[in-house]
């Protein structure tokens, strides 16, 4: 064999030899139901999941040529469980390494979690319990949970099936999707859709770049959009006024038999009515009036049609 081929040789085995490390982590903590999982990671995506026994287990997944970089500290708190994830810098200002983690913890059912990373998605199955979710580049997926969530994102889309207290969520890119809701609903995105399945409570809903979608709705709305259209559905009595409004497309109010309203429509192009309404002035880009007596104001804007139909 050749020099040349001997050097070649070599050459190769550097070429193929591995270039990423896998590490897989466990941990056990015995724990009593109603305590509080929290983990703050610099990397990586995070899931939870019930289980049916009081502990939590957690195992970390990482991989890549800096996986050893990623300091994990587990600690057992009179709340529960805390873990601290942080990337060991090689040197000030150093931000660059190839790792990927993933966190997977299995908490009781009745259990509070409080997430957050730098840099994946979180996925949290149902609780009895509240969601604290975090996260600057990726989606939040939460289940059916009972206690309050807050979820944050600024890359990613944020889903809750549902929640019997109040829900906080806001997005900088991507939708929302909200199910049964119970509580006060505060729902904001720059750059996508928002849909509510239902609600007993008050909803504020915006979006500057998407359509907003209330199925069912026994409580206050205030939504408003910048690119989009405006659906909401009143299938029970509010106590206080609602604002639906849009600068980019149409407003459509569906209304239960039996529900009172001050109706204020305004438009850029038509107001249409299928309710016959008390007191009523009625212009082509103008609709004011009471609906079954009167009750709380629903404000109806938009620079394209709008309209109030029966449900």
């Amino acid at each position: 064999m050749t020099r040349t081929h001997i050097l070649g040789g070599a050459l190769a085995l550097l070429l193929i030899a591995p270039v990423a490390k896998a590490a897989d982590i466990e941990r056990e903590f015995d724990v009593a139901a109603g305590g509080t999982l929290d983990i703050d990671t610099d990397v990586g995506a995070i899931d939870v999941v019930p289980g049916d026994t009081d502990k939590v287990r957690i195992e970390v997944d990482l991989k890549g040529s800096d996986a050893d970089r990623l300091e994990i500290d587990f600690e057992q708190t009179p709340e529960g469980v805390r873990v601290k994830a942080r990337i060991k810098r090689e040197r000030w200002g150093d931000r660059n390494y190839h790792m990927s983690a993933r966190f997977r913890a299995q908490v009781p059912s009745t259990f509070d979690v409080r997430l957050d990373t730098a840099g994946g998605s979180i996925d949290v199955g149902d609780l009895d319990g509240q969601v604290r979710a975090d996260t600057s580049g990726g989606s939040i997926t939460i289940g059916r949970v009972t206690g309050p969530v807050r979820a944050d994102t600024s890359g990613g889309s944020i889903e809750v099936e549902a929640s019997e207290k109040d829900v906080d969520v806001d997005t900088s890119g991507g939708s929302i999707r909200l199910g049964e809701m119970r509580g006060r609903v505060k729902a904001d995105t720059s750059g996508g859709s928002i849909r509510i399945d239902s609600s007993t409570g008050p909803v504020r809903a915006s979006t500057s770049g998407g359509n907003i979608t209330v199925r069912a709705a026994s409580g206050a709305v205030d939504a408003s959009t910048s690119g989009g259209g405006v659906v909401v559905s009143f299938t029970g009595q509010p106590e206080k006024d609602s604002d639906l409004s849009t600068s980019g497309g149409s407003v459509t109010a569906e209304i239960a038999e039996g529900l009172r309203f001050d109706i204020r429509a305004r438009s850029g192009s038509r107001v249409k009515s299928e309710f016959e309404l008390e007191d009523a002035v009625i212009e082509d880009e103008r609709l004011e009036g009471k609906l079954n007596g009167g009750g709380p104001t629903l404000r109806l804007r938009s620079s394209g049609r709008v309209r109030i139909v029966r449900l």
